[in-house]
């Protein structure tokens, strides 16, 4: 029998101060529609492929919450076969945390983005408008954009003339980006929270050049009628010794100001050898550096997706956090915001990343070893195909599905399969892009009387390298996709009043976190107001920046 908290007393527990996870095993489109608001996302399709990542330490007290639909308790019992020992199951799920009186948050990332607020009120970014900026860009001035987002999104759409400088990138390249004091700087995302946090990492280090954030990002640019550069390739390059020492004395500069514990070796050794608390190690450096050579057990975290998405990297709340680079800039622009996020006690690795114990690749796999199932070979399903008897589901990503599947396939969530499972008749074969999904899937059917289930060997992959056919685009949807978020810009209906109706949902975000009960953000850094509340004047800025986006609106009718 699963054990059982009610929502009062888990919130009680979230509240304490000691080391605790609390696990959203819905699909993401299902924790979008309201969620706890340091809720963990793992979904249960996926569970097994992620826990020991984002929860390592196996006595980590777990709470596991669903839509009261029983799937935390399947989730709870995966988690136990994989040696966790204090799991909870949050009575009522979703809908009873909310019958019980306690918010839940729309949307995903809500930590971050709530952050973003909270810094735009206290660190006071100077915006400036797209329409400024066009113009700025057209004058005699000298301008230059630098967009904080990582590549793909850059290259999807960015600023025309735009360069890529990704998170605390931005200040690591500063001097060989904008050499020239005189030049005016403008920091932007798609929205909001990079660009806000781009450029306060420029003004907190002190750059003599002039700092804009661009109101509402991308999206902004485009609901002000103007288009978007596709396919850009202007990145960072090499960087400059000059450069580099600068940026470094700007980082020191930042990391004393905010009181960020610095610590060495031993520190860091200390700390992963006391089994009563959780270290996390994330190198923050990008994919190509951090396969050349990183800290033994270290994560990779990149171009500051562990600010945006927080939830991907860890899941124990008030656990140790620390942040290492090569020379302590990257680590510090994104220790400085993660404890200002208040996600733990969070410290700066000092030690460099030279020496003959470091690994190399990436980082290791830590899913556990698959189930065993009944396989068929590539070639062998062509032909059974080919007869007529067998039916295929792929239960891998539906992003993966949507690009190359089977023909004639269906898609299904891993949750969901035993409801599609045929009572009768044709075998069925399970996929995914490697096969491993399909053979945790092929494990959950145990129970469940039906056809032969079989898993193809090596996926969807080896299908391909077999050089045998595939189909793209959506067909056979056994379930809704609720694998894969849509942002604003793709939800169905109007696209651009769900753009604007998402941008004034972030612009009155903060007031809604100071609503629910205690804000879970500090100010290390930025001076207080006369009242000395560092979330003072949420609800007057919510209505001036909701006014500026009504006027935006106003501009398209």
């Amino acid at each position: 029998m699963a054990k059982i908290i009610t929502p009062a007393d888990a919130a009680k527990r979230l509240e304490d101060g000691s080391e605790i996870a609390l696990l959203d095993v819905r699909e993401i489109m299902r924790f979008g529609k309201g969620h706890v608001l340091r809720a963990t996302n793992l979904p249960l399709s996926r569970l097994e492929f992620s826990i020991r990542d984002v929860v390592p330490r196996l006595t980590t007290p777990i709470l596991v919450m669903d839509a009261g639909d029983g799937r935390a308790a399947i989730a709870k019992r995966r988690i136990e076969a994989m040696g966790y020992t204090d799991i909870s199951v949050v009575d009522g799920g979703a809908p009873g945390w909310e019958a019980a009186g306690l918010p839940l948050f729309p949307e995903i990332e809500v930590p971050t983005k709530g952050f973003s607020a909270f810094a735009r009120i206290n660190g006071k970014p100077n915006f400036i408008s797209p329409n400024e900026l066009k113009a700025a860009l057209e004058s005699d001035e000298d301008w230059i954009v630098l967009d904080s987002r990582p590549r793909p999104e850059y290259q999807a759409g960015n600023i025309p003339g735009s360069i890529d400088a990704p998170g605390a990138d931005v200040l690591r390249w500063f001097d060989n980006l904008v050499p020239d004091p005189n030049t005016k700087v403008c920091v932007n995302c798609m929205s909001a929270t990079r660009g806000i946090l781009g450029g306060l990492s420029l003004v907190a280090a002190g750059v003599p050049n002039e700092v804009r954030v661009l109101h509402h990002g991308t999206r902004g640019w485009l609901l002000d009628g103007h288009e978007l550069e596709r396919g850009a390739d202007r990145f960072v390059g090499p960087i400059s010794e000059d450069a580099q020492v600068a940026a470094r004395q700007r980082a020191e500069a930042i990391a004393t100001r905010a009181g960020l514990p610095r610590i060495d070796r031993a520190g860091l050794d200390d700390r992963r050898t006391e089994a009563s608390r959780t270290t996390y190690l994330f190198d923050v450096r990008s994919p190509e550096e951090f396969e050349a050579g990183h800290l033994p057990g270290a994560r990779n975290a990149p171009y500051g997706s562990i600010i945006m998405s927080p939830d991907r990297y860890f899941g124990t709340l008030n656990a140790r956090l620390v942040i290492a680079d090569d020379d302590t800039v990257r680590a510090t622009i994104n220790a400085l915001w993660l404890a200002q996020m208040g996600w733990g006690d969070v410290a700066i690795y000092t030690d460099g990343l030279e020496g003959s114990d470091l690994e190399s690749g990436p980082v290791a796999d830590t899913t556990p070893a698959l189930p065993a199932a009944k396989s068929i070979t590539p070639a062998d399903l062509h032909s059974a195909l080919a007869d007529g008897d067998v039916a295929v589901i792929d239960v891998g990503p539906s992003p993966d599905f949507v690009a190359a599947h089977i023909a004639g396939a269906s898609w299904c969530l891993r949750p969901d399969l035993a409801e599609h499972i045929p009572s009768a008749g044709k075998t069925v074969v399970l996929t995914s892009p490697d096969g491993a999904y399909a053979r945790f899937a092929a494990s959950d059917t145990q129970d469940v009387e039906s056809s032969d289930v079989a898993v193809l060997e090596g996926g969807i992959e080896a299908w391909r390298a077999a050089g045998l056919p595939v189909e793209t685009g959506e067909a056979n949807m056994l379930t809704p996709r609720d694998d894969a978020f849509l942002a604003s810009s793709e939800r169905p209906g109007d696209q651009r009043q769900n753009v604007i109706n998402y941008l004034d949902w972030e612009t009155t975000l903060m007031d809604d976190i100071e609503k629910a009960g205690a804000v879970p953000y500090q100010n290390l850094f930025w001076i207080r107001g006369k009242s000395g509340r560092a979330t003072s004047g949420a609800a007057r800025l919510a209505l001036v920046m909701a006014a500026r986006l009504r006027a935006i609106t106003a501009d398209f009718h």
